[in-house]
């Protein structure tokens, strides 16, 4: 037994992967929630979205696999881990972004921060497939029920139990809390169809990015760091002229945007559309499509970089592609 660790520990030496007990130890000792917490702390920063990205940093340490310590964390932790959020009905593509915060932060630990992982454990994991793309767009009853309760004086907020044992029926102890919607509600669902913009490129957008004369918008802040411009629909830029001015200058003041999905969730309940915000950029996109828009001038406008990360929001029906075909002859 003594020579083969002998000759183990010589072929880890010649190799490169030889850790000495030291090392090993330092494993032992640090869990995932503390690495994650030295990566956030190394790497806000630089952080585009710093706000974001505490939350997914905090979020991901309410999972058991931030307890376990390095020297534990595997692929095959890593697999059961990726198998179980698939299984509780999350997105491969939020699954995906837990394990790549994991490997950031690992990958982080062994080129600067002198803690001796071995290996990336993520790099051999399988990534989850992809759902297929699901051809869901609003018909015209759906689109005008959405507006009509973006537009409500208020909501009804079921109240919190104080006391479990208060509970009669499905009422609670004090009547449901009255809750006033966002002023701008319907505005901004309107806007978001009209102009194709991301959640997050619409929260920012101000006065001093839009030209009403030309009809166009400077899109400063955007997902893939590239800014762009694009144009404005009389209907858009009535939106925006509706709108009072804001403390901070811009046309839609959310303070973050899990404060906007509240109000989102409220609107899409009593409407009854099981549908979400970014849906309405797939709704844009194919109107444009069925106006008789290029798929250049669409990308441009939404901002895709592949004609592939577009085709994955077009949602073009069969009617359309047979009337096409008639005009056509």
């Amino acid at each position: 037994d003594a020579v083969k660790w002998a000759y183990r520990t010589e072929a880890q030496i010649e190799t490169g992967t030889y850790l000495t007990i030291k090392k090993q130890e330092r494993l032992n000792e640090i869990r995932v929630c503390e690495l994650l917490d030295i990566f956030y702390d190394k790497t806000k920063a630089k952080s585009k979205h710093p706000r974001r990205f505490e939350y997914e940093v905090n979020h991901l340490k309410r999972f058991d696999i931030a307890n376990l310590y390095l020297s534990q964390l595997d692929t095959k932790i890593l697999a059961e881990f990726r198998d179980e959020q698939l299984e509780k009905g999350k997105a491969p593509s939020t699954v995906m972004k837990y394990l790549g915060l994991i490997s950031r932060a690992l990958n982080k630990a062994r080129r600067e921060l002198d803690i001796p992982v071995n290996f990336n454990p993520v790099s051999l994991v399988e990534k989850p497939k992809e759902r297929p793309k699901v051809d869901r767009t609003l018909d015209e009853g759906e689109w005008l029920r959405l507006i009509e309760y973006a537009s409500k004086t208020n909501f009804e907020v079921q109240g919190k139990l104080k006391n479990q044992h208060m509970k009669v029926g499905k009422l609670t102890h004090y009547p449901n809390r009255k809750r006033r919607p966002l002023y701008f509600m319907k505005q901004i669902i309107i806007f978001a169809r009209e102009t194709l913009m991301r959640q997050g490129e619409i929260f920012n957008l101000r006065k001093q990015d839009v030209d009403f004369l030309s009809g166009t918008a400077i899109i400063r802040k955007a997902k893939n760091d590239d800014p762009r411009k694009i144009g404005l629909s009389p209907l858009a830029m009535e939106q925006l002229k509706s709108l009072p001015p804001s403390y901070d200058g811009r046309f839609f003041p959310i303070k973050s945007r899990q404060v906007f999905d509240g109000y989102w969730r409220l609107v899409v309940r009593d409407a009854k559309v099981d549908f979400n915000f970014h849906q309405l950029r797939h709704m844009g996109a194919n109107d444009l499509i069925k106006s008789g828009w290029s798929i250049a001038e669409v990308q441009a406008q939404g901002g895709w970089k592949t004609l592939k990360a577009l085709q994955r929001y077009l949602h073009i029906q069969a009617e359309h592609l047979a009337k096409k075909l008639k005009e056509r002859g």
